[in-house]
């Protein structure tokens, strides 16, 4: 459903988002279940979009450009 909002949209469009998987994962499987679903969930919408920053300390970090 969100991926499909992201293509349907027909102008500018901000998404913000959590990296969680940067830093130390605990060990129960809950979380690490949450952890591998939110990265799908990062590459999926990183995938339809045409452009992804990553935000680190303040600074832009560009992952994606608009060919």
């Amino acid at each position: 459903m969100l991926l499909g909002e992201i293509d349907a949209t027909p102008g500018p469009l901000v998404l913000v988002g959590n990296e969680i998987g940067l830093g130390v994962i605990p060990m129960g499987a809950e979380v690490r279940a949450f952890v591998d679903a939110l990265g799908r969930l990062n590459q999926d919408v990183a995938a339809a979009c045409q452009r992804v920053t990553l935000m680190a300390a303040g600074l832009p970090l560009s992952l994606k450009e608009s060919p």
